[in-house]
């Protein structure tokens, strides 16, 4: 009765979390579509792009609930995961990716609790699942920052050219945003329209560099702030960047290579055990079942599962050779 009755409140808990989330993003997408038609009024634009108006837009607030808002706020690991979405290229608030994490958590917690009727077995399994978001948020940013970076040097060739034909930097960013692909076009529509709408430049590349997290990036960012500062030759400037970013690259792709085999190595090992346990399960279960049935035998496995995953952490950490 009492696991019933703990059954029913994680699933109400989660119904009620769901909800919360799917109404805050009815309303956040209300406020996006005023909001757009607002920046058309003082743009005097009749279309903007759909990709670039949300990132001008995006509500600095964490939550639209002032409360819970004024707690984040103060909170560093909060403004680390909404600078991470920001990154990603999400526009969803914070308040509402938590709601997202929390839901997975109680979720997984709930599932493991159902499966294996052991209430230890959940605090694992809701941890697992309540970091899923965040790693599908990762992989997202680590894709797209790619993307950027392989696009980056032809972008720095094309306002190179733009400069020299007589364009003025902010003439040379419009170029860039109409002839590269994406994602460099949006960043760079981003900081256009952000100086057009009466940001100062400095500042609209300061937040280029914070939204795109490229070490490359805040190298020209750097280096235009300073030539707007000292003077200077900006043609020069960027083809010199061009040429250390480009090669920086070249070194990089080495370093992969010679890095491959070791990285499935490591890949290898780690998926090895669990092949092998599976195999056995398969054509000796009598030896699986004692070791599932025992209980020092989960505490083995967990130890083991424990211990693969920092060998393979260690393994990565190993051959992630900074360039």
């Amino acid at each position: 009765m009492n696991t019933n009755l703990l059954v029913l409140s994680i699933g109400i808990s989660l119904a009620v979390a769901c909800a919360m989330a799917g109404i805050a993003l009815l309303v956040r997408s209300l406020g996006v579509r005023t909001a757009r038609q607002r920046l058309q009024e003082v743009s005097g634009d009749t279309v903007m792009d759909s990709d670039v108006a949300p990132a001008i837009m995006r509500d600095m607030k964490l939550s639209s609930v002032p409360l819970l808002n004024a707690l984040l706020e103060h909170l560093s690991w909060a403004r680390r995961l909404d600078l991470l979405l920001a990154q990603s290229d999400l526009t969803i608030r914070l308040s509402q990716f938590l709601m997202i994490m929390l839901g997975c958590a109680l979720g997984g917690g709930l599932v493991a609790l159902q499966i294996s009727h052991w209430w230890w077995s959940s605090v694992p399994a809701a941890l697992f699942c309540g970091s899923i978001p965040v790693m599908v948020v990762v992989h997202k940013k680590r894709r797209r920052l790619s993307q950027f970076e392989k696009q980056f040097p032809d972008a720095l060739d094309i306002l190179t050219g733009a400069l020299r034909a007589g364009l003025a930097f902010s003439g040379a960013i419009q170029v860039v945003a109409e002839e590269c692909p994406k994602p460099v076009s949006k960043e760079f529509t981003i900081v256009f329209e952000e100086n057009r709408l009466g940001l100062d430049m400095k500042e609209a590349l300061r937040n280029l560099a914070a939204r795109v997290d490229s070490a490359e990036l805040r190298m020209f960012v750097t280096a235009v702030i300073l030539q707007r500062e000292t003077g200077g030759n900006l043609t020069e400037i960027l083809e010199g960047t061009a040429h250390i970013i480009r090669e920086r690259f070249r070194i990089l792709g080495e370093v992969r290579a010679l890095t491959a085999s070791q990285r499935f190595s490591g890949m290898v090992l780690s998926i090895l055990p669990l092949a092998m346990a599976g195999l056995v399960s398969v054509m000796a279960p009598e030896y699986m079942r004692t070791l599932l049935q025992d209980p020092a035998g989960k505490y083995l496995i967990a130890g083991a599962l424990t211990l693969q995953i920092v060998g393979y952490l260690l393994i990565r950490r190993i051959v992630a050779i900074k360039v």
